[in-house]
C-alpha cells in the first residue's frame, strides 16, 4: 500500500508539474517578449521614462535557480539606477514620470534613488511625481523624503503627506519568559551588541539607547537636511511640519512641500503638455533599447557581485533553492572567479547583509583577501551592512556607504533558550544520556555550567579578537583605535565615515564612478558591468536539473516514466536562446554603462 500510494503521489505531482510547466511556457515567453528578451527593439524618438516607486527594486538577482520563470516582471535596483543614469544622457528621453505613495524601499536605497535622480535633474531634465497620498494612516517621512527629490510633486485633493518623524519600538519579553519558566542565556562582545537583549532584559539598556538615539538622530538630521535643501525651505520650518504632521494635502502645498493639488487624470494631462509625443517607456522596457548612437565603446570590465542576505555555511546549486541569504561557497567561489577572469578589471561588491555565520563570513572574507591581491575590490553598502555584512567589506580597497546605511556591528553574540523552568511547570521529565563534560553544553533543558560559561567565554573572546584584528589590517588602523569604534556599536553611514569604519558616502553609482577613475578611465568613459555569478537560463538549469535527477521525487518518478521528456524540452530551449535578452535586468549579459 505503501508504494501504491508513493506511486500515485508521483503520478499527481508529475500532472501537476507539466500542467504548470505548460502554462508556464506560455506566459514565459509572453513576459520575454515584453521585457524586451527578443531582438533588440526599436526606440520611440521621444520617450518618458516611467518609473512605479510603490513597486520597489529588489536589491539583486541571485544569478541561480529560476529567477527567469518569475511571472512578475522584478526590477532591481541596479537596473533603476543605471537606466537612470543613462536616460540623463540620452536625448530621446526627455523626463522622467514617478508614482509613489508609501514606503517601499530601505533608506540607504531611497538614497541610492534620490542620487541618480539629482543629478538627471541637473542635466536639465524634468523629474515629476505623482502621489495619491504619501503614507495613509502610517508614517511616511522617508516615503516623502524620496518624493521631495523630484523637481515637482503632486498629491490628490483628499491625500496626505505623510511627515510624522521617525521612531523604533521593540517589545522586551524577559518577564512573560519568567512566567512561562524560559531563561534566555547569552554571551556577547560587547556592550552594544544588544541583539538578544529584548530575551535577556525587562527594558532597553543604556548602550542600546545610546546607539539607537545616534542612529535614529542621524537618519532625522538627513530628513531635515535633505527635504530642506531639495524643497529650498529653511531647516526649522521642515521640523515644525514634521511635528505638525500627518499634513493635509492643502497644508503641504501652503508649506511649499508640494507643487499641485490634483487627480491622476490632471496630472496625466500636464505631463502631455510638458513632455508631448513622447512615449511612456518602463525601466526594462527602456533597458532593452540600443543606447543612443555615438556612445563611446566600454573599455573596461567590472564584475559585479551581490551579497545579500544573512550569511550562512554551505552551497546551494539546486534550481529548486529558495536563493534567499548568503552561502559562503557560493559566494566565495563566485568572488574567486572574478578574480581568475582574466577580462574582468576590477570587482564591485555590494552588500545588503545583517550578518550571520563567524565562521561563513571568514571564508568569504578569505576569498576576498586573496582577490584583492590580483584586482581592485570595491564594496559598496546597500541599507545593512553590519557584522558579519561588515566582515566582507573590510578588507576592500574602498568602501561606499549611504548617510542611512546602518553598519558596524563589529562584535560577536551566542546565546540560547533554556526551557528547564517550563518543562518543571508542565510535568515533563528530560532524561538525557551522555558521554563527555560538555556533550549537553548547548541542550535547551539546563543552563550553562560554570566551566562551560568559561570555556564559551574564551571562545566568544577568540572570535572578538580575530574580528577587530582583520577590520584593523583592513583599515589600516591599529587594534586598540579600531576597537574603540567596534564594541558591537552600530553606525550610520554619516556616523561610520567619521568613525573611519567607511571611506566615502555614496551609493551605487558613485562606486561604479570611483571604479572608472581607479581604473584610470574618463567621467565620459563607459564600463561593462559583469554579474558575478553569471545566470543561468531557466531552461537550460531544468534541463540540467532532469538530467541530474535534482527534482523531487514525485516530479522525477513522473520524469522518468516519460523517455521522451528530454527530446521534447530541446526544442523549446533552443527557442529560448534565440529570445535571450541583452540588456541589465536578468544580467544576461554585460551591460555598458557612462
Amino acid at each position: 500500500m505503501k508504494f501504491i500510494g508513493k506511486l500515485l503521489l508521483g503520478i499527481f505531482a508529475s500532472v501537476g508539474f507539466f500542467v504548470v510547466l505548460s502554462m508556464g511556457l506560455g506566459v514565459y515567453f509572453v513576459l520575454s517578449q515584453d521585457n524586451g528578451a527578443g531582438p533588440t527593439p526599436s526606440a520611440p524618438e521621444k520617450m518618458v521614462l516611467s518609473i512605479d516607486l510603490d513597486d520597489g527594486f529588489v536589491e539583486g538577482a541571485t544569478g541561480r535557480r529560476f529567477e527567469g520563470f518569475s511571472f512578475r516582471s522584478e526590477t532591481t535596483l541596479q537596473d533603476a539606477l543605471i537606466a537612470i543614469r543613462r536616460a540623463k544622457d540620452d536625448p530621446r528621453v526627455l523626463g522622467i514620470v514617478a508614482n509613489l505613495s508609501g514606503q517601499a524601499l530601505g533608506l540607504a536605497q531611497t538614497q541610492d534613488v534620490r542620487d541618480v535622480i539629482a543629478d538627471f535633474r541637473a542635466s536639465g531634465k524634468p523629474a515629476l511625481l505623482y502621489s495619491e497620498t504619501i503614507g495613509e494612516g502610517t508614517p511616511a517621512t522617508g516615503a516623502y523624503y524620496l518624493a521631495a527629490a523630484f523637481g515637482e510633486i503632486w498629491v490628490q485633493p483628499s491625500g496626505n503627506v505623510g511627515l510624522a518623524g521617525i521612531g523604533i519600538e521593540q517589545p522586551f519579553l524577559k518577564g512573560l519568559l519568567d512566567r512561562l519558566g524560559v531563561k534566555a542565556e547569552v554571551i556577547q562582545r560587547k556592550e552594544y551588541k544588544s541583539a538578544m537583549e529584548n530575551l535577556t532584559n525587562d527594558k532597553i539598556s543604556p548602550a542600546n539607547r545610546e546607539a539607537l538615539e545616534a542612529l535614529l538622530g542621524s537618519f532625522f538630521d538627513q530628513f531635515v537636511s535633505g527635504i530642506s535643501k531639495d524643497r529650498n525651505i529653511d531647516a526649522a520650518q521642515v521640523r515644525r511640519m514634521i511635528d505638525k504632521g500627518p499634513l493635509l494635502a492643502q497644508e503641504a502645498l501652503d508649506a511649499k512641500l508640494i507643487d499641485k493639488i490634483g487627480y491622476r487624470d490632471q496630472f496625466d494631462a500636464a505631463v502631455d503638455e510638458k513632455l508631448a509625443d513622447a512615449a511612456s517607456v518602463s525601466i526594462n522596457k527602456y533597458l532593452s533599447y540600443a543606447p543612443p548612437a555615438g556612445r563611446p565603446e566600454p573599455k573596461k570590465r567590472v564584475a559585479v557581485i551581490h551579497a545579500i542576505g544573512e550569511i550562512a555555511r554551505g552551497r546551494d546549486d539546486s534550481p529548486f533553492g529558495t536563493g534567499e541569504g548568503i552561502l559562503s561557497d557560493n559566494l566565495a567561489e563566485a568572488v574567486s572567479d572574478a578574480a581568475q577572469d582574466s577580462s574582468v578589471d576590477a570587482i564591485l561588491l555590494r552588500i545588503d547583509s545583517p550578518g550571520g555565520s563567524y565562521v561563513a563570513s571568514d571564508t568569504i572574507w578569505r576569498e576576498i583577501v586573496l582577490a584583492k591581491e590580483k584586482k581592485p575590490i570595491i564594496v559598496s553598502m546597500g541599507n545593512t551592512a553590519a557584522s558579519g555584512g561588515y566582515f566582507l567589506a573590510m578588507p576592500a580597497d574602498r568602501i561606499f556607504a549611504q548617510p542611512a546605511t546602518i553598519t558596524g556591528s563589529i562584535g560577536v553574540i551566542f546565546g540560547k533558550l533554556v526551557f528547564a523552568g517550563a518543562l518543571d511547570k508542565l510535568d515533563v521529565n528530560w532524561e538525557r544520556i551522555s558521554f563527555g563534560e560538555s556533550a549537553g553544553m548547548f541542550s535547551p533543558a539546563t543552563e550553562f555550567s560554570p566551566k562551560e560559561l568559561v570555556r564559551l567565554n574564551e571562545l566568544i573572546d577568540a572570535a572578538y579578537t580575530d574580528f577587530t584584528t582583520k577590520a584593523a589590517q583592513g583599515r589600516n588602523k591599529p587594534v586598540a583605535e579600531l576597537e574603540r569604534n567596534a564594541r558591537g556599536r552600530v553606525w550610520t553611514g554619516t556616523d561610520a565615515l567619521k568613525a573611519g569604519l567607511v571611506d566615502e558616502l555614496g551609493g551605487f553609482s558613485r562606486a561604479i564612478d570611483y571604479t572608472k577613475e581607479k581604473l584610470g578611465l574618463q567621467p565620459t568613459d563607459s564600463v561593462w558591468l559583469q554579474p558575478f555569478p553569471a545566470p543561468e537560463d531557466p531552461w537550460k538549469a531544468l534541463l540540467k536539473a532532469i538530467e541530474d535527477g535534482n527534482l523531487p521525487f514525485g516530479i522525477m518518478s513522473g520524469i522518468h516514466a516519460l523517455s521522451t521528456m528530454a527530446e521534447r524540452l530541446a526544442p523549446l530551449d533552443a527557442a529560448n536562446r534565440t529570445l535571450n535578452r541583452k540588456g541589465v535586468q536578468t544580467y544576461a549579459e554585460p551591460v555598458a554603462v557612462n
